[in-house]
């Protein structure tokens, strides 16, 4: 009893000192979640610093008392709210004539910082630096020698400037714009930075004039914003030049500007009108997750090294018309909305349009080109992942009656599918299929690789051109081999000098011409040649070794094999008949032996090569089916079914190929 009471007694004091407890906590937690809140919030919403009003008295202060930057001294013009309008005129005077006169008398560089300033009223970069004639003679005397040869290192600007007969505007030190904020106009004109520009995050309310300007050294514009009309017209940048995620509200305009060292507009974007034509890109450019929702110009440009647009958005109409590209164009995921147009572009051996992961985002959307050209340009390093890419665009190829250009994608698609069939079947065991859809696959490689090298997957009809006339020159060559040079001993059954000159003759002519046919259209031609050799060389020339082996002693061994139809001499198709005369007796009456001692002979064996593998010639010959050698017939027979899979490939690639035919079968 003495206990509880004594439990009871303490009880209020512990729960007092728990309430305190829980009190103070709180206020922790309160605290912890302010302070984070603080920490957390983005810099965009941080509160803007104050600034103070340029006077004329502070004005002359921060003159006469320039702080040194990064071994460079800058006039200290920061977080002030500069009154440049009609309003402030005598003010505006002042501080034009006070910055100008300080940084022509100082023997040194000047730099200028306006970090996070104000400024009202139309700033004009000429009343401000160095005011100097370009020609040698008449250059400011304070320009030190790398001075002045930097500022005559532009062929083109020093020719403009000559025929205008003005001045330019030079700014020895560099500039500093970071979170600096114009009101008004921005005239930076015939202006050459021989320092660096810095302005991220610049704003620039009203229209800018950059026109005829020079960058010496690095010109940052990362995050600026233009609100209104931007005019870099005719522009050179000798350094790198920064546009990230810089935001262009107004017309973009960089028509003939050159950029001599690395460009990089990553994320930045386009509202209106972007106009890059006639520029000269001699370094990388890197537009990559740029967003155009507008019309782009890059007509007439030069780009002698990578352009980069990555993941770009494109909503309206490009054009990159006769513009030259030296090196890649990588298109990697770009979100395309309306057409982009490559006509009349010019690519170097190297260059190629990389168009993996691009998507066709409306049914607007289009890529023009040369026909039979953009076709060979574009590039997909792998099948998976952009089959829809490859779908797309031989749609857009064939909706556009651009025959050749959809082929080519469609071999392409092709030849990537047989990599990927290849990689599956050396995958070995990390592959968990069974061996059937091992079989399976690796009979579709082959079947593939013989599509893609003999005819380019139905896509190049000279390149089955080639291949069968190599085909009809090396069967006619050993038919005519067969027949006329049977034996030496004991009596010779030999071809005359002639047929055997014209025979060799012949053969070489008509082999060159396949092979030529085969290194001006195929992709690969030697392994072209290579796989046709494997077709047409082995079982053939053992056919051949063994015949020659054993001897040629039977029946009619001093007549020809081969028999011809004598009742019509006519251009004949031959698909539905075999090459060996039937053994009706009346049938076999109608065929009678070639003539052996005609010149002309040697003509019958391309004829019979041509209706063995064509099912079309100029006359019906026939093996005769009368005492006639086993591997002859084979031979023949092993020949007339290569014709069958030849005259099927040769229809299906005419089927493509033929703009009207095709369009017929392809066109849903």
């Amino acid at each position: 009893m003495i206990k509880v009471l004594a439990l009871s007694k303490s009880f209020p004091l512990s729960l007092e000192k728990l309430m305190l407890l829980v009190r103070k906590i709180h206020r922790v937690g309160l605290f912890l979640i302010l302070l984070l809140l603080l920490l957390s919030t983005p810099t965009w919403a941080a509160t803007p610093p104050e600034r103070t009003i340029l006077t004329f008295e502070l004005l002359q202060e921060r003159i006469k008392s320039p702080l040194p930057s990064d071994g460079v001294y800058m006039i200290d013009l920061r977080q002030l709210v500069i009154d440049l309008t009609n309003d402030n005129a005598d003010f505006r005077d002042q501080f034009y004539q006070q910055l100008q006169t300080q940084i022509n008398r100082s023997k040194i560089p000047l730099g200028i910082d306006l970090s996070e300033s104000l400024i009202q009223g139309e700033f004009t970069a000429s009343r401000v630096g160095l005011r100097s004639p370009l020609y040698a003679p008449a250059l400011s005397p304070l320009l030190t020698p790398t001075e002045q040869e930097q500022l005559q290192r532009d062929d083109r600007f020093l020719t403009e400037l000559t025929e205008q007969d003005s001045p330019i505007t030079i700014f020895r030190g560099p500039i500093k714009l970071v979170h600096t904020r114009f009101t008004g106009t921005v005239n930076f004109a015939n202006t050459f930075f021989l320092h660096r520009l810095e302005a991220p995050f610049a704003t620039f309310v009203q229209e800018g004039n950059w026109s005829h300007t020079r960058f010496g050294r690095l010109a940052d514009l990362t995050e600026a914003t233009f609100k209104q009309d931007v005019n870099f017209c005719n522009t050179t940048f000798f350094a790198k030049a920064g546009f990230n995620q810089t935001h262009f509200q107004g017309v973009a305009n960089f028509t003939g500007a050159t950029f001599e060292a690395k460009a990089s507009f990553s994320g930045a974007e386009f509202k209106r009108l972007a106009n890059f034509t006639r520029i000269e890109w001699l370094q990388d450019v890197n537009f990559s997750q740029a967003n155009w929702r507008d019309r782009l110009l890059m007509s007439k440009s030069l780009f002698a090294h990578s352009l980069i647009l990555t993941d770009v958005t494109l909503e309206k109409s490009t054009t990159f018309r006769e513009s030259q590209f030296q090196e890649p164009v990588l298109l990697r995921g770009v979100s395309l909305l309306d057409q982009v147009d490559f006509s009349n572009a010019r690519f170097a051996p190297d260059a190629y349009l990389d168009v993996a992961g691009l998507t066709f985002d409306s049914d607007q959307a289009k890529i023009f080109g040369d026909a039979g050209q953009i076709g060979r340009v574009l590039y997909i390093p792998m099948l998976q992942g952009n089959e829809d890419v490859l779908r797309n665009l031989v749609r857009n190829f064939r909706e556009q009656e651009q025959i050749a250009d959809a082929n080519r994608l469609e071999y392409t698609t092709q030849r990537l599918r047989r990599e990927q069939l290849a990689s599956r079947i050396l995958g070995g065991r990390g592959d968990d299929r069974s061996h059937s859809y091992w079989v399976n696959d690796a009979l579709h490689w082959v079947a593939l690789g013989f599509l893609l090298l003999l005819s380019e997957y139905g896509t190049s009809f000279w390149l089955v051109f080639g291949v069968g006339c190599c085909a009809i020159a090396y069967f006619g060559f050993l038919f005519w081999l067969l027949d006329r040079w049977r034996r030496r001993f004991p009596q010779p059954i030999l071809p005359t000098y002639l047929e055997t000159v014209c025979m060799l003759g012949s053969y070489a002519l008509l082999t060159f011409t396949g092979v030529i046919a085969i290194f001006r259209s195929g992709e690969q031609p030697w392994l072209t040649l290579l796989c046709l050799g494997g077709i047409l060389v082995p079982i053939p020339l053992m056919l051949l070794w063994r015949l020659y082996q054993q001897g040629r002693y039977h029946d009619l061994i001093d007549v020809t094999y081969f028999v011809e139809d004598g009742s019509l001499r006519q251009l004949r198709l031959l698909i539905g008949r075999l090459p060996v005369v039937p053994r009706f007796p009346f049938f076999r009456d109608r065929y009678m032996p070639i003539l052996w001692d005609r010149r002309w002979n040697w003509l019958n064996y391309y004829d019979f090569s041509l209706n063995n593998l064509l099912k079309f010639g100029f006359n019906d010959i026939r093996l005769r089916d009368e005492h006639l050698p086993g591997i002859i017939t084979t031979l023949v027979w092993y020949q007339w079914g290569l014709g069958i899979l030849y005259l099927a490939l040769l229809l299906w690639t005419l089927s493509r190929t033929i703009p009207g035919l095709n369009l017929l079968i392809y066109l849903k």
